[in-house]
């Protein structure tokens, strides 16, 4: 077993002669990309770059805040229960009314239950059509809604409002309202790094909401087995810095997606092995976060 430490002095360098920063390239494939201990996405593939948050620095894999990742290209989906996690992040902010929130799938549909404090808590029931925005963002448009056990559209009628007189979003968490339309940026609903990407298609497959962003499937490698690729740019990854990036995690089960949690990187690393290329690369083997979690 080879220890990170001891490949550096091969297989890493320092910043580039001219202390040159910038973006670094990242890919994935079949990887089940754990964002809190609560959630996760399954990712197919993605393509894109990690971008640094402030103008001369670098991508710090340790410190989240200090990049963020522009999807150029990627499949997506996220089941009901780190969808659930996710919502009720958004909505965890001082003002907001909404609490509670759980999602589900019904058919097509997706289907929000919680509690809605206006004066007096009351239960709501949220049955949604999902759909792409011109903008590329992701439309819950309401197509059954009870309050209390009431049509809601009977309450809202009566009482002469719309649904963004009635819930507090907070914009800068992913959530706006528009009318009685939900726009979701689900990039910003993330714990960070921020992500962001033009959505082109989202739609319900079984107990999944899968969202495609720009070209999808047509840039999805065929083979090449389950991994997250660094490539270009200057990347830092605890004490180790790495210049014209390459640098590959490879899953050493890919039988299933490769288990992955960045907060927890660390864990998989030392469990796992690194070999170098004659390029200067570094292929880094990792278990599934699940096995070495235990």
């Amino acid at each position: 077993m080879t220890s990170m430490p001891l490949v550096a002095a091969v297989a890493l360098s320092l910043l580039s002669p001219d202390g040159s920063t910038g973006a670094v390239g990242i890919d994935m494939r079949n990887v089940h990309l754990r964002v809190a201990a609560d959630a996760a996405l399954e990712v197919a593939w993605l393509h894109g770059t990690l971008r640094p948050t402030h103008a001369g620095n670098l991508p710090v894999f340790d410190d989240p805040t200090s990049f963020d990742m522009a999807i150029e290209d990627a499949e997506v989906s996220v089941d009901a229960a780190s969808l659930t996690a996710l919502v009720n992040h958004a909505f965890a902010f001082k003002g907001s009314n909404l609490s509670e929130v759980s999602v589900s799938f019904d058919g097509p549909y997706l289907v929000q239950r919680g509690k809605l404090s206006k004066g007096v808590t009351v239960p709501f029931t949220v049955t949604a059509s999902v759909s792409a925005t011109p903008e590329g963002l992701l439309r819950l448009h309401p197509e059954k809604v009870k309050a209390g056990g009431i049509p809601a559209t009977t309450l809202m009628r009566m009482f002469g409002v719309e649904l963004d007189g009635l819930v507090h979003a907070d914009p800068a968490r992913g959530i706006r309202i528009e009318n009685d339309d939900l726009l979701l940026d689900t990039g910003r609903m993330l714990p960070p790094p921020a992500a962001s990407g033009r959505l082109v298609r989202v739609v319900v497959r079984g107990n999944r909401l899968e969202q495609t962003f720009g070209r999808g499937a047509a840039m999805r490698p065929k083979s090449g087995g389950n991994y997250i690729w660094f490539h270009g740019g200057t990347i830092r990854f605890g004490k180790l810095t790495m210049s014209d990036a390459d640098l590959r995690l490879i899953d050493m089960e890919p039988s299933d997606p490769f288990d992955f949690y960045s907060a927890k990187y660390d864990v998989q690393l030392v469990a796992g092995y690194s070999k170098n290329t004659p390029q200067h690369g570094l292929r880094t083997y990792m278990p599934d976060y699940a096995r070495v979690a235990r």
